[in-house]
């Protein structure tokens, strides 16, 4: 039972290419594959409309486990490397093999995130799209380039991995800016145009490797003709617009547009097997009385025939008992090769098609077709003619490519002739100076005069106003300390934090704090073991954690706050903790279930799944991983009130959910719920749309399978007090989250009596006030703890009272009168 997942708008072709392979594989009788599933089995297959959006695929791909009535063996597509990103990262949790015949993202290549994917491409790296067209530009002898991309998250990709590639010079490069509704911002069409060094030889570049998909890229070549910028340049693509239709109107175009570029490759009509397959399929159409194709539409109709066959493939090569286990169809496909109608096919440890080849296409006449002018290999130079190319402003059948450089400017003068002119026109201004200074002079020193008098004045009044502005900004800043100080005093950090300043602090074993993360993340992942649990100590995200949680307060709705995890993907958590506005922030949210928002989960085998891979590149405040670790959050979540959507009750009811925004509205209060909570993947999942309402409390560094000693040197809560010889005999303090407590105060130094209060951990009283508590204390104790008891000490600006029989220390002079702890510490 197979599935075509792909969007039938893009793929208006796709239907019909997929359902005649299929019924060329049932057909064990016409010399087509008849080795495949030739023990009476029958394909089962069914299309569905992926849309090339993640928000249409995932319930498209929901809707095939749930509702089409069979099992799904395998899934053929999607197009859009967007939505395969997320299928296949759902499929890849239940051995669902994905084949993609045009998915070319280079995160799709991290296995341990999508174990099931495989795809007929090439990544968009240097081992696919990106070292073809580097190859390309090399072939023509090219060392400088100047890139234009466009502000999307895959041609920015594409920029970066070739730039981190790309060992000539970049002449220049510049990013243009996307509108909301998805057009390109001419302005910054011309910032990018206008900026280009099109003048000097020494540092400008003719070739312009535009990165940008076929809509954007159209409107920046047109708006480049239309303001006659340097004709004789050299547009070069990637599949994003090269060999794309233009459409009709192409009158904005020069005679000869010249445009190059690299797409996944075609095949020749000469090669066997693609004539073989396009020769049935054109027999089929006319026996059908449908319309008979020319030639198949683009690379991706070869690239799908083959998707297909390479997964039925892999599926006949199981024994009929072992073909619904998707783990072995996912390693049957990893072994899979075979010549098909796309030429020579297998696939790379990531899953990625081995020894990707692509095609060089040329656009030689305006309004006409892109003419196929060669192939090219990523790493190897070679494969196509300059002869074959049509260059812009140049012509074609030229014996060699142009010159990376534009046109060196006319020759100038020469020095002589410079300077000779130069001498004259200096004489002559000399003379005229002369004749006319004693004309002018009384003129001119009447005039400075007044000017001189009116600077003095002008003068006089900016340095008053400077000294207006001094003492503005004098009572602003004491204004501003003053705001900051009663901010402090009035929002209270958690008690687990420490003083120590960092951002990251890291949580030992010798701390009850790591051991209640250590049972929450092996409640659901008996084989996890931490490597490093670090407390997220950020005061502006907490704050504005704190803020959302008053204002819960304020409306009179129960915190409900959680616990739960997060995993941030492909993300660096640094992103998060380091961040002083928002932390969890909707603009790096995805599609998902229940639509565009900021997921979190009960269970952390969930979260484990969309769990951060630390590289060689992880911020330099974490250190450096071990193979197989991850990263997670173990946040704090203000749940509020909450509505449960089950989007498994109907087909109907996960449409609306995947198109939610916003949560729901309460029918009971009229206000929208604050979040919404589902489950899926066997977990409670909890949905918010807005910043602020998740704090990332710890973040945890784990891996599983064997405990590793050097990393996880404790097994238990118990061998580790044992080992550090560190204990606490308050129950209170045992499996609390979040609210830890230290295991054990640290003692003041031998001899030594410290007075200290509790600020964001331990802090001691200034000398003057360590003096006048340590005389209230023993005057005291010594009347049997009868006689006075409070006492009033200075710390800053404040004046607190210092209760010696609760230990209590009350701000007096507050408005607030926030109340701290307070302890006599002493040698033990």
């Amino acid at each position: 039972h197979i599935a075509g997942l792909f969007d039938e708008l893009g793929f208006d072709w796709g239907r019909e290419i997929f359902d005649f392979t299929i019924s060329l594989l049932n057909d064990h009788n016409n010399g087509w594959h008849d080795d495949i599933l030739n023990d009476g089995t029958e394909i089962i297959a069914t299309v569905a409309d992926a849309g090339c959006d993640p928000g249409i695929a995932v319930p498209a791909y929901w809707d095939l486990k749930t509702s089409w009535g069979q099992p799904l063996h395998g899934v053929i597509g999607c197009r859009c490397s967007g939505a395969s990103i997320s299928v296949s990262r759902i499929a890849g949790l239940e051995d669902v093999p994905v084949v993609s015949m045009s998915s070319s993202s280079a995160q799709l290549s991290d296995k341990s995130d999508f174990p099931s994917f495989y795809r007929l491409v090439g990544p968009d790296n240097a081992r696919g799209q990106v070292g073809a067209l580097i190859s390309l530009l090399l072939t023509f002898g090219w060392d400088r380039v100047s890139v234009i991309n466009t502000d999307t998250q895959y041609t920015k990709d594409l920029a970066t991995a070739f730039g981190n590639k790309w060992t000539g010079d970049i002449a220049y490069s510049h990013t243009v800016s996307i509108r909301p509704n998805g057009t390109v911002e001419d302005t910054s069409i011309d910032q990018a145009l206008d900026g280009m060094p099109v003048d000097d030889p020494r540092v400008n570049s003719r070739i312009i490797v535009l990165l940008a998909h076929h809509q954007h890229a159209y409107t920046i070549l047109q708006r480049a003709q239309q303001r006659k910028f340097q004709p004789d340049t050299v547009w070069v693509g990637t599949d994003g617009w090269t060999g794309r239709s233009f459409g009709s109107d192409t009158e904005w175009m020069p005679d000869i547009p010249g445009y190059i570029g690299v797409v996944p490759y075609r095949n020749s009509r000469d090669d066997y097997d693609l004539n073989n397959f396009f020769y049935r399929l054109q027999n089929h159409q006319e026996a059908t009385s449908t319309i008979v194709m020319e030639e198949l539409p683009n690379y991706a109709a070869e690239t799908m025939v083959d998707s297909i066959v390479a997964l039925t493939m892999a599926i006949s090569s199981l024994n009929p008992c072992e073909r619904a286990d998707g783990k072995k169809i996912i390693t049957a496909l990893s072994q899979t090769n075979f010549t098909g109608v796309s030429g020579p096919v297998s696939f790379t440890p990531e899953g990625d098609r081995a020894n990707p080849r692509y095609s060089v296409l040329n656009l030689p006449t305006r309004g006409k077709e892109w003419k196929n002018v060669g192939s090219i290999t990523p790493g190897t130079i070679g494969g196509v003619n300059a002869h074959d190319i049509c260059w812009a402003s140049i012509g074609c059948d030229q014996q060699e490519a142009p010159s990376d450089e534009y046109p060196v400017p006319p020759e100038q003068l020469q020095t002589w002739v410079i300077a000779v002119v130069t001498t004259i026109s200096l004489l002559v201004v000399a003379l005229a100076a002369k004749y006319w200074r004693s004309h002018i002079k009384k003129k001119r020193l009447k005039t400075n005069i007044s000017e001189m008098q009116k600077k003095m004045e002008a003068m006089k009044n900016i340095d008053t106003e400077l000294l207006d502005l001094d003492k503005q900004v004098e009572e602003a800043k004491r204004r501003q300390a003053s705001l900051i100080l009663q901010r402090a005093n009035l929002q209270e950090m958690p008690s687990t934090w420490s003083s120590s300043g960092e951002t990251l602090v890291e949580v030992t074993p010798d701390d009850d704090q790591y051991w209640s993360i250590h049972n929450k993340l092996k409640e659901t992942m008996s084989n996890a073991w931490i490597s490093k649990v670090w407390r997220v100590q950020n005061t502006s995200l907490w704050t504005y954690y704190s803020f959302h949680k008053d204002r819960l307060t304020m409306i009179d709705i129960d915190h409900n706050e959680r616990h739960v995890w997060h995993g941030t993907s492909s993300l660096d958590p640094s992103i998060i903790y380091n961040d002083q506005q928002d932390g969890f922030m909707m603009q790096f949210s995805g599609m998902g279930f229940w639509g565009r928002g900021i997921y979190f989960a009960n269970n952390s085998s969930y979260s484990d799944s969309y769990s951060y891979k630390p590289s060689e590149n992880t911020q330099s405040d974490r250190p450096r991983s071990n193979k197989g670790e991850r990263e997670m959050f173990l946040a704090k979540l203000l749940v509020g009130n909450e509505i449960f959507m089950n989007r498994d009750e109907s087909n109907s009811k996960a449409q609306e959910c995947a198109r939610l925004t916003v949560p729901p509205t309460d029918a009971n209060s009229g206000l929208k719920y604050n979040t919404v909570t589902g489950e899926t993947g066997g977990s409670q999942v909890w949905v918010v749309y807005e910043n602020g309402r998740a704090y990332p409390d710890y973040l945890i560094r784990y891996y599983k399978g064997k405990r590793d000693p050097k990393r996880t040197p404790f097994e238990t809560r118990e061998e580790a007090v044992q080992r550090t010889k560190r204990y606490s005999n308050n129950p209170k303090t045992k499996d609390v989250l979040p609210e830890f407590k230290s295991i054990i105060a640290v003692p003041a130094p031998k001899g030594f009596v410290t007075w200290e209060y509790h600020d964001n951990g331990w802090k001691p009283y200034g000398k003057t006030a360590q003096d006048a508590l340590e005389t209230a204390y023993q005057s005291f104790v010594g009347t049997n703890n009868t006689g006075i008891y409070k006492v009033q000490v200075q710390g800053g600006e404040w004046v607190y009272e210092v209760d010696l029989k609760t230990f209590v220390q009350t701000n007096i002079e507050h408005s607030a009168h926030a109340k701290r702890d307070v302890r006599r510490n002493t040698s033990l």
